[in-house]
Order: structure tokens, then sequence, then C-alpha cells
């Protein structure tokens, strides 16, 4: 060997034959074997912004050798445990909550309370200012009619029952009738309360009164009938509520006038129709002898004449809407 050569160079020289290297291994030192010692232990932080809820469960311990460990959470998937809890608990208290919003709440009936003490208030006031501008006389008047009187606020034309039904007063009204009253009540042109609340095209006290047993069927002095007034103010609704209350629609006046002659006379397209299909006869003469296609015709050469006449002409009776 080179004198210069490496010692590495020599050693693999030596190793290069089994018997060199058995002879390495019996000349080099025999070093120790140390125990095997664990990884030192890991001490992940915990997240900055963790927060402990009250009752959660703390998710570091401190074992006893004095060493710190966290423990990972168990998602679930979906969330914690925890989190679980306090959403059931949030479905309970919406559902609680949503079946007692339809209770009003205290607050409603305490100033529901406090405006009823007030309007009473100002009603007693009221009482205290108008029977110190009262004289005598007017205090005994009024102190003799607790209760209305009907006998003094009526007259054969002017009653109060068909003032209220003019008025849309149907809380007054009831009273009236409660007390006795006959809500087929004529006056002095023959007028029930019926009668005033469909000239008014009081659509509300109509169906009020015919609700109470209003006789629908009942004429006047002229012999007309409710459903000839609903037709002569074109209140559409009122004739539908009528005819569905069992009226005759051929009802005829003390002139020989049905329904239909005045909605041709009023020109009213849409309740002809209406009384045609529900059998209305076409045929049927006044006094006079017109039919209501002769009504029709004796407005002269307009387009309402011809559509007027083409209806009563072509329009079936008896034909369901």
């Amino acid at each position: 060997m080179l004198p210069w050569a490496p010692a590495t160079a020599t050693a693999a020289a030596a190793t290069s034959s089994p018997a060199s290297s058995a002879l390495l291994l019996r000349t080099m030192p025999r070093r120790a074997h140390s125990p095997r010692l664990p990884p030192p232990p890991h001490h992940p932080s915990p997240p900055p912004f963790l927060s402990v809820r009250a009752g959660a469960a703390p998710r570091a311990a401190l074992p006893s050798n004095g060493d710190v460990f966290w423990e990972e959470p168990d998602d679930g998937g979906s969330g914690s445990d925890d989190e679980d809890e306090a959403e059931a608990e949030k479905e309970v208290t919406t559902e609680r909550s949503s079946s007692f919003s339809s209770f009003p709440s205290p607050s409603l009936f305490s100033r529901l309370d406090a405006a009823r003490r007030q309007e009473q208030r100002e009603e007693q006031e009221l009482r205290g200012e108008i029977e110190l501008l009262l004289t005598p006389e007017e205090m005994a008047i009024l102190d003799q009619n607790e209760t209305a009187d009907i006998t003094k606020i009526s007259s054969p034309k002017w009653h109060p029952l068909h003032s209220y039904a003019l008025a849309l007063q149907i809380p007054l009204m009831d009273r009236l009738l409660d007390s006795g009253v006959d809500i087929n009540l004529l006056d002095k042109d023959g007028f029930t309360p019926l009668h005033k609340a469909v000239i008014g095209k009081k659509e509300a006290v109509i169906s009020h009164l015919l609700r109470r047993g209003a006789n629908p069927h009942v004429r006047d002095r002229d012999g007309a009938t409710p459903l000839h007034y609903a037709v002569q103010v074109g209140a559409l609704q009122t004739v539908k509520l009528l005819i569905k209350n069992r009226v005759d629609v051929n009802v005829a006046d003390n002139d020989g006038w049905t329904p239909l002659h005045l909605a041709i006379q009023s020109r009213n397209r849409d309740i002809a129709k209406i009384l045609l299909v529900n059998g209305a006869d076409k045929t049927r003469r006044t006094k006079d002898g017109r039919t209501a296609l002769d009504i029709s015709l004796c407005f002269g050469r307009d387009f309402k004449s011809y559509d007027l006449a083409k209806l009563v002409k072509l329009v079936p009776a008896n034909r369901k809407m």
C-alpha cells in the first residue's frame, strides 16, 4: 500500500475479505447499549380564542407528573355535544315562544284597561259639564227617559230604525230590535228598514237585516219590493244577494213594472243579464203594454240601445251563470 493512501481506503481494503471483517469486529471497542428514550412530549398551545363555557368539561388536564397535554375535541362530524344541547334548548325556547305568541301580552291588557278608565273619566266629566248647562226642566226630561222612548223620537215618516239602517248604525239598530221593535216596520211611504238600506246601498246593513229575519218580499205603498229598488240604484251585489234569498224576479209593482223593466230603463246591462239568466220573463208587459225589448228600443239609435236589444233577444232565461 502506498504511504500516501488515506486511512479510509485502508479500512475499506481491510474489510474486503470475511476474515479481515471478523478480525476488525473483534478488535473494535464495544459500545454500551443505552436504553431507548421516548421522544419529548409535544405541548401544542391551545387556540388563542378558545373560551370555556359554563358547565362545559375542560379540554386541558394536568397529569400527576406535571406534564401538560391537550385533548383534541371530538367534533362528531357536525359539532360538539354542548353545541347540540344548546341548539336543542334554542329550539325548545323557540317553540315555547311561538306557542305563547298568540296570547296578548300583559302590557296590552294594561293599556286597554288604562284607555277604558280614561274613557270613563272623560264621560263623567262630560256629564258634569252638560248637567251644568241644562235647566231644571231639561234635567227633568232627561231623568224621565233613562231608556230611549221610541214614541217621542219617531214620526209617521221618520223612524229611528229606518234612520239607523241608512246611517249604517248597526249596533243602535240591534238595540232597537232587541227591545222589541218590528224589523219589518213600515213608515209613511210603506218603506221597511230593508227598503231604506237598499236605497242607500248599505250592503252591510242589508246582509245584517236579512240574517236577522227581514222580509225581502215586502212591498211598499206602490207595490215595489227591495229588488225593485236594488235594480233602480244599480246595486249589483244586492241584486245577487236578494236572488240568493229566493225573491221573485218577476214580481210587478202596482203599474206592472218588473225588475227587468227597471234594469232596461236604467240601461244597466249587467243587472239585466243577471235577471235574465235567473228566470226573468222578458215577455212580461207593463200596464201600458210595454215589454223589456220595447223599452230598450225607446232610446233611439245608439250603441246602448242595440246592445240591450241584443241582450234581451238572445239571452235565454233559466240558464245558470
